[in-house]
């Protein structure tokens, strides 16, 4: 069973929303406490010109108790779970107004329940505090008491609808990701291992680079970086013709050739300085 509060103004829009029939298959007025209201309107007109007299700007609570599709409640039930709902929001008996209306609507039966928060002996409104909270205690309380089903946890819900999406799905191993499978796991973590160790005990070199054209060389080893670096010798360089002759390359193919066989001799012709190392 679901119970859901809330403090609202508005007495002819809450009548009209109790008696229209809408999408509800079936409407039916359970009780009236006012004894001098004939229905709903006269109802609702007698709430708000009591509650006029004070400064409550919302002086009207509704709640709403759905219970589940198969299950049906009888208004003797009814009235029970409202009794415990004064109880709770600290209405006492016969000093607010109240309205119950059965909606059924897809052949679920609900209940909406209406109080007047002003006091018909002291004229003032009592503030229900946490009204929300206190719905949900009595609705635990009563699903024991009268036999009714419980509601899944919303949190419990979407774990068991994620549950089943990944059922579903093929489980793959992804980049970042972390896998439930303990063989896998376990011979990444030697892999892991092995790798660190080789790093610690051997030197790399650095990895080859690809071939390179002029225009994607790095800024700092490009045509507009110093031509004689700091603490350099310089050299004269070789004329263009003559290193592309003796080659048989183009000037784009020599330097890519130059930069991937980590020639820094002709690089340096070009003035372009790098010092590949170890």
């Amino acid at each position: 069973m679901i119970i859901k509060s809330h403090v609202r103004g508005g007495h002819r829009a809450a009548a009209d929303y109790l008696k229209s029939v809408g999408k509800n298959e079936r409407i039916r007025l359970v009780e009236i406490s006012d004894p001098d209201a004939k229905d709903l309107d006269e109802a609702f007109r007698n709430m708000w010109a009591i509650g006029k007299t004070t400064r409550a700007q919302k002086p009207l609570h509704h709640v709403s108790i759905n219970p589940f599709k198969d299950e049906r409640l009888t208004d003797a039930q009814v009235r029970q779970i409202c009794e415990r709902l004064e109880k709770k929001f600290g209405y006492k008996p016969g000093e607010h107004q109240r309205v119950i209306v059965e909606h059924i609507k897809d052949g679920r039966q609900h209940f909406h329940v209406m109080w007047n928060r002003v006091s018909l002996t002291t004229g003032r409104p009592v503030w229900p505090g946490h009204h929300w909270n206190k719905s949900k205690q009595v609705a635990r309380e009563m699903e024991i008491e009268l036999g009714l089903k419980r509601p899944e946890p919303r949190r419990r819900k979407k774990l068991r609808r994620h549950l089943a999406r990944r059922n579903k799905q093929p489980r793959r191993l992804q980049a970042g990701k972390r896998t439930t499978q303990p063989a896998l796991v376990s011979t990444l973590r030697t892999v892991a291992r092995e790798f660190k160790a080789a790093q610690r005990s051997v030197a790399i070199p650095m990895r080859a680079a690809r071939p390179m054209c002029v225009a994607s060389i790095p800024r700092r080893f490009s045509i507009f970086a110093p031509k004689h670096p700091p603490n350099a010798t310089p050299v004269e360089p070789t004329p263009m013709p003559v290193l592309t002759e003796r080659h048989g390359m183009s000037v784009e193919e020599l330097i890519a050739w130059a930069w991937e066989n980590r020639r820094s001799d002709i690089l340096a012709r070009f003035g372009i300085y790098v010092s590949f190392g170890l």
